[in-house]
Order: structure tokens, then sequence, then C-alpha cells
């Protein structure tokens, strides 16, 4: 009874009900036997057969009922393992221990002896999983996708010594007693993902049946590998998801009703220099100076109260240190079950530089605006001292028997020449074209600029400059040369606000190979050395690499662009040239620009030619001049000259005349800037009525003009205003003599 009382737990209800019905048959049995012992009745056939009857229906119930219940039980076995992992597989996202539990399953369900799961990874299969006495079943440690047979991406029950395995097992599988395997492929969607191969010695345990059950386990591992890849890029998405929100160019905050943080990404941290704990959980109030704080208050009000984002608003930031940057800020609302707002997130884009590149681009376009005006004062001054000089020539060859007047008149040119030539310092300087480069003489350019700076400079900055008789030739643009030159200058006079002294020295030097090796892309060679040296501030050692940036300053806002420098640094560049400087802090500051030296050794200043004598003619000429004193005296001094003048005021008024008779005129005299007709417009149209009239432009602007290469070949000569008289009388005799077909003048 004992022994019976321990196995009754231990057997299942199928066992059960056998025994059951075993008893039943048997206490059946036993009364029919009782039944005629007691009564003393005999045994008849019919009762032999009914009692055989009842024992063989018995035992055909036990049995079929015993067979049949151990099957269902096994099965019932099968489906709780198969669940077991597919509750793994629909649970746990950890591919390894979906993979371990699958290979322990199957091999305790098959009997099998040994075990593998190999998955597919960098085009071979890689072994994640064994259990058994056996390592490896494939002989190569990484077997390659092309290297694997057909029967391996098929469900397979294989014999031990069929050829197919024999090629891939390896030895230690070879060695083993292991009678037959099955393969079962892993798949995911259009690939092959991998292989499930069991191996035991008892053929009989891999039935259809078992095989069947295997490719159910290894449907589950398929699902696992697809949960996992799926989860992999999940997880890849997230960390793309958090790098791009933590890394991105631009600031992140989330701010609840109560105006606290509740989160930030990491740039923002380092932008404003605070950790991240010093940003989340603190008032919003924190990030920006007090003098913004009413104003976010109101921001926070419309966001929160009337759900309106802000975008494009413009705000200023305050970092930890106290310093103080630009953003644009946009926003967007997360709104609670209530459909209410609840978290405002925040987008701050620093646009610091971009504000002040605005400025400085702002201010290029003032100067440039200068630079305009400038070119239009200049030309302006040219009309006005050529009626000047015009009328003082007159009067000096009335007056030439007068030395008490004729003093004054000499006084009233020279002050005129000197006039003329700063506007022509300062049409070279504005002007705006490609540079051209011909020799120039730094001498003179030394000269003209401080002619300009001097202009501007205060009586507390002398300057010195002491030129050498030797003429200092390099191959250049005049006008840019200028501005270098002028804005070294200007440089200087800003470091030097309570007076100081600015020098200026030229000179050639010889850099050897050593030398030139200093500067980026040096060469060997003669040089035209030019030093600007000032008594001023100096520059702070921490800034010095920093000077020749394009919009870096250290002058206060409004008084300083960041452009000078790095103007003169592309000039000199341009010109295959190179700048250096020395400085120290409160002892002043030396700019160096070595430019190479010209072999055109014979070019050097040269003076205006005077001619003592006015060289005139009897042609007929038309003078087209809106400007009535140049007219005037223009008309003059021709008439002097013994030409038969007619003037027209405008370009329209000089194409009538000439529709009228267009072989009346021998020459024209052009100005360029002209009311009703501009002057290329005239110059067109009198091309085409009379295509021999010689033209000689003369303007008050600089031979910008004549950049156009069509423009230059149409026309005989050019005057630049204003005009020594000698030398305008030798143009219009030049113009006049020579063929119409040849080269202007």
């Amino acid at each position: 009874m004992k022994t019976i009382r321990k196995s009754a737990p231990k057997v299942g209800l199928v066992e059960q009900a056998q025994i059951v019905a075993s008893t039943a048959v048997v206490v059946a049995m036993g009364t029919i036997t009782t039944v005629h012992f007691v009564t003393g009745s005999r045994f008849t056939w019919p009762d032999f057969i009914s009692i055989l009857t009842v024992g063989v229906i018995g035992f055909v119930s036990v049995y079929f009922s015993l067979k049949y219940g151990r099957m269902l039980e096994e099965q019932r076995r099968e489906l709780l393992e198969l669940n077991t992992i597919a509750e793994a597989v629909s649970h746990s996202v950890e591919l390894d221990y979906v993979l371990q539990s699958a290979l322990s399953k199957v091999m305790e369900l098959m009997d099998a002896e040994c075990g593998w799961i190999y998955l597919m990874e960098s085009g071979g299969l890689i072994l994640k999983h064994s259990a058994g006495t056996v390592a490896e079943f494939f002989a190569s440690p990484a077997l390659g996708q092309e290297q694997l047979p057909r029967w391996i991406s098929e469900p397979n029950v294989l014999r031990s010594d069929d050829a197919r395995v024999v090629a891939l097992a390896s030895d230690d599988y070879r060695k083993e007693d292991l009678e037959i395997l099955a393969s079962i492929p892993l798949v995911r969607p259009g690939m092959l993902a991998g292989v499930l191969i069991i191996a035991g010695k008892d053929a009989r345990k891999f039935e259809d049946r078992n095989i069947g059950l295997i490719q159910a386990f290894g449907n589950q591992i398929s699902v696992a590998l697809q949960n996992a890849s799926l989860f992999e890029q999940l997880r890849k998405s997230e960390r793309l998801y958090a790098d791009l929100f933590e890394y991105s160019p631009d600031m992140y905050h989330s701010v609840n009703r109560s105006g606290v943080v509740v989160g930030c990404n990491l740039t923002e941290s380092q932008v404003l220099g605070y950790d991240k704990e010093e940003i989340i959980g603190h008032p919003l109030f924190k990030l920006y100076p007090e003098t913004e704080h009413e104003h976010v208050r109101a921001n926070l009000r419309k966001i929160f109260e009337l759900a309106e984002d802000l975008n494009g608003v413009e705000e200023r930031l305050q970092k930890k240190d106290g310093t103080r940057i630009d953003v644009s800020v946009n926003t967007s609302l997360v709104l609670d079950r209530d459909s209410k707002p609840s978290i405002v997130r925040v987008v701050s884009r620093d646009i610091t530089l971009k504000k002040k590149m605005d400025e400085k681009v702002l201010q290029a376009q003032k100067f440039d605006t200068i630079g305009n005006l400038t070119a239009g004062i200049a030309h302006n001054f040219n009309n006005i001292l050529t009626a000047i000089l015009g009328s003082a020539s007159i009067m000096k060859r009335k007056v030439a028997a007068e030395p008490r007047l004729m003093k004054y008149v000499e006084l009233i040119e020279d002050t005129s020449r000197r006039g003329a030539e700063m506007t022509a310092q300062l049409s070279a300087f504005a002007r705006k074209q490609i540079p051209h480069f011909n020799p120039v003489e730094m001498n003179t350019v030394i000269g003209q600029t401080l002619g300009l700076f001097e202009a501007t400079a205060p009586k507390t900055i002398p300057v010195k400059f002491s030129p050498l008789p030797e003429p200092m030739i390099v191959d250049g643009d005049e006008g840019q040369l200028q501005q270098a030159l002028l804005n070294l200058c200007l440089n200087s006079r800003d470091a030097m606000p309570n007076g100081g002294v600015l020098k200026i020295d030229c000179g050639v030097i010889h850099l050897d190979a050593r030398q030139a090796g200093q500067f980026p892309e040096g060469k060997p060679g003669d040089y035209i050395m030019t030093r600007v040296m000032d008594s001023g501030v100096g520059i702070a050692a921490e800034i010095r690499s920093r000077i020749f940036e394009p919009l870096f300053t250290t002058k206060e806002p409004g008084k300083g662009t960041g452009l000078g420098l790095s103007v003169v640094y592309g000039i000199v560049r341009s010109h295959n040239g190179y700048i250096a400087f020395e400085s120290e802090v409160d002892s002043g500051t030396i700019f160096t620009i070595y430019l190479p030296r010209s072999s055109k050794r014979g070019v050097g200043r040269t003076q205006p030619q005077e001619s003592a004598e006015w060289v005139g003619g009897s042609e007929r000429i038309l003078l087209i001049e809106d400007e009535i004193s140049v007219g005037v005296v223009g008309t003059d001094i021709l008439k002097e000259l013994g030409y038969t003048i007619e003037l027209a005021r405008n370009g329209r008024e000089a194409i009538d005349m000439l529709a009228v008779d267009h072989r009346r005129f021998d020459l024209a005299i052009l100005d360029m800037n002209m009311p009703r007709m501009g002057g290329r417009e005239t110059l067109k149209q009198i091309r085409e009525l009379n295509p021999s009239m010689k033209v000689v432009v003369c303007s008050g602007y600089s031979t910008t003009t004549l950049d156009d290469g069509d423009f230059a070949q149409s026309i005989d000569g050019f005057i630049q205003k204003p005009y020594e008289l000698a030398d305008f009388a030798r143009k219009i005799r030049s113009a006049l003599d020579k063929r119409r077909d040849g080269p202007p003048g």
C-alpha cells in the first residue's frame, strides 16, 4: 500500500484511466467466477465464452488505451516544449538564449547525442551553439555561402556515411559512432540565415514525425532570428535618433507648463557650458540673461495659454560664463490626453556668427556705396578742375605780358593740378575692375597713397617716407597696391589713438631658399620690400595667428569690419607676393610686403611732358559735353587752336545735328556720362551715321571705360579729365592725323 501511495502521484491521467479499466475487467471476471462457485452451478460454454469475451475486450481496451495514451502524452510533451520555445521567442529578444534553449529541447525530444546551430554571418556559416561530444560539425571553421551544398538549404535526414555528409563533416564527427543526422535550414525573408543539425546513434528516432518536430523548432528559431534582426534594426534606429538628437548642430530642450526644463541635448549643454544635470530640472530662465526674462515669460504664456508655436523668433541665450549668443527659436507643442499643451519642444539655432557676417556684409555694402560715391565725386571734381585748368590756360596766354597777374594764374594751375592728382588717386582707389598688371613704380604708389592717407590722418601722427632714387618696379595693379598700402596705413592709424609715428621704407632685397621657405609657396629671387611701421599698441600674442582672417577684428562694433588685413593679404598673394609682420604689445607693429621685382627695370617715374606750343588745326570738331562750364572752356580752347567748333549739350542733340549733315564734322569729342543718351549709345549711332568720322572720348572717369575691348577699338583716342592743355591739343591733333582704320590712340 505504501508503494502504491508513493507511485500514485507519478501516474498520469491516461495511466490512471487504464488502471481503472483493467480493474473493472478483473472485477467482472472475478464476480462471474465467484457466483458460480457460491451457487455451485457448473461452468457452461456460454459462461466460459462470456468470461473470455470480457477478458479479451478488457485486454484490447487496456492495450490500445495504453498505446494511444502514451502517444498522446508524448505529443503533449512535445507541444509543451515547442510552446516553451515559442514563448521564449515571443518574450525574449536575446538571440543566444533562444538558440541555446531550442537546441537543448530538440536534442532532448529526439534523444540525440550531438547538435549544432550555425548562422550565416559575413557570407559564411559561423557556429553559434553546440551540444554533445563533437565541437564542430563542418570541417571548415567558416564555410562560405558559395561552398554550401544544396542539402543544407533544404530539410534532410541523411546517414553519416552518406558521401554528401562525409565531404563536409569534421574529423571529430567522423570518429564518433553516429549513424544519422537531420538538418533543418533556418531562414529569414528571402535568404538563408543558418542551419540546425542534430545527430544520433538510433536511426529509428529520426522518423518523419520527429523530423516535422525538428522543422517546427527550426521555424521558431527562424522567427527568433527575424525578431532579433528587427530588434537590431530598431536599436540602430534608436541609436541613430539618439545621436541625431544629442549631436545635432541645433540646441534642443523641452519645457513643461511650469517653465522647468525636462530634457535637453548634449549640443545645448556643450554650447552653453553646462552639464546636462545643471539644465534639466531647472527653470528655463537660467539659460537667459535677466533682461530677457520678461520676454521669455510672455512667450511661454503665448505657447501654453494660446497654443501658438514660435517660428524664427530671435532671442539671446546666456552661457555659463556669462557670454551671450544670438539664437533663432522654433517650437512645437506636445498635447496631453485632453488635447491641452503639456510640453513645448524648443529648437534653438546659434545665429551669432550669421548676424556678425550680416553686419560685415552690410558694412562692406556701405564701403561699396562709398566707393561708387567716391568715383562719382572724383568725376564731378574732374569736370570742375577741367574748367578751372582750361580757363587758367586761356588766361595765361592773355596775361603773358603781365607778371603781376601771371603768378596768380600759375597758382591756380598748380592748385588745380594738386586737386587733379587727388581725384586721380580717389578714382584709382574706388574703381572696380579685373586687375590689370603693368609695370608699377612702388615709390610713386607709396607717395600717392600717403597723399590720400594724410588727408584723413590726425596731425599727431607724422608720416616719414624717403623714396630711393633707384626705380622700384613691380608688375601689378596700381589701384590694388594703393588699396593694400592704404589699408595698412589706416590700421596703423587706429593702433595709435594717442598719436605716434608712421614710417614707410621701400627697397630691393634678395630672398634665398631658406628665407623664401618661411612663406607658403615661397620662391627665391629679387623682391621689392615695402615696410609699414608704427609705434602703436601692437598685437597680442594670442590673436596674431588670426589677424588675416576675414571678418576677424578686435575693434568695437561699428569701428572695424575685419576686412582690412584680409584684403591686404589677398592683394599681396594675387601679386605672387608675401606678407609678414612683427609686433610687440605697446611697442608697435611692422608689416613687410615682398613683391617680385619686375624685369622691366627701365620703367620709372615719369613727369608729364609739356609743350610750350599748342598744336592746332582748321578741322571741324563737334564737342559733346553736358557740363556747361567744361563745354564753354573746351569750345574756347579749341577755337584758340584754330578749329571750327560746334557744341552739343547731350548725345541726343549731337545725333540730331549729325542727322542733318553727317559730313560737316571731322572729329567728335565725346563725354561718356550724359543725360538723355549716354556716351556708348551716342558712339554707336555716330558710327552708323558716319563710320569714317574720328571720335575721341574725354571723361572724368578713369580708363575703366575702355575695359571693353570692342569699345576701345571703336574710338580714336582717350583724354582723361582734367587734362593739361598741351596734352589735350596733342591728342586731338594725333586723332585727326591718323588713319581711321588704325588702332585707337
